[in-house]
């Protein structure tokens, strides 16, 4: 009896060691998260250059030794945001686009001014404001723009194939690639230009400008007139 009393006590022991390490470990999630949280918004509202561990740390509501713990320095802290942004941006373009082109059925003009609303939304969030704000820094920010490099080339691929995924009548026609450049190019013009006056009567504007281009586009690689 005492031997199986004593089994059954380490057993519960380390049941709840396990239980205890997983509340642990989803705690110290939840706390990267809402420094990495804290630190777009200091992005966006403090600019790259004003963004301190400190500044994050108030923000996310932690104590400086809880961010210490998570990223002792500010070179870590913005090398996590960057890997950080690519995963979020990428979330929100799949939401955004998700359901507007489906194999299913044809695609309209209804759906491509869909797809270019969604587009301009995209470039209005925080995380597209903070990345830019990254990018601007690194121009003159050596370790940076090496960060920045580091991960280019994958994400821009791995967006690609997201459009191809997202896209599949433009992707039929061999024209993604060059709707694509269209719209995003001219979207992040936009959304830089802040447009000062009269933003959304021009916005408006330029969406149905663009709409009509993509459906000419469309248009003609289906005519096979490319």
């Amino acid at each position: 009896m005492a031997v199986a009393k004593k089994t059954t006590k380490g057993k519960g022991t380390r049941s709840t060691q396990r239980r205890g390490d997983g509340w642990q470990a989803e705690k110290s999630a939840l706390t990267r998260k809402a420094i990495l949280d804290a630190a777009i918004e200091c992005l966006v509202e403090r600019g790259y250059s004003q963004t301190t561990t400190a500044m994050i740390a108030d923000q996310a509501g932690v104590s400086r030794g809880a961010m210490m713990h998570h990223f002792p320095s500010r070179f870590l802290v913005i090398r996590a945001v960057i890997d950080y942004l690519h995963e979020r941006r990428l979330e929100e373009y799949k939401t955004l686009m998700a359901g507007i082109d489906t194999p299913e059925s044809s695609l309209t003009r209804d759906a491509i001014r869909k797809s270019v609303e969604s587009a301009w939304r995209y470039v209005n969030l925080p995380t597209f404001v903070a990345y830019q704000e990254l990018l601007f820094a690194s121009r003159t920010d050596p370790e940076l723009n090496t960060e920045l490099q580091r991960t280019e080339k994958d994400v821009e691929k791995l967006f690609l194939e997201t459009v191809k995924q997202t896209f599949p009548h433009w992707e039929k026609l061999n024209v993604l690639e060059l709707a694509n450049d269209l719209v995003q190019f001219t979207m992040r013009g936009m959304a830089l230009s802040h447009m000062a006056t009269r933003k959304q009567a021009r916005a408006t504007r330029m969406i149905e400008q663009i709409t009509d281009q993509l459906e000419s586009l469309y248009t003609r690689a289906a005519e096979g007139r490319l």
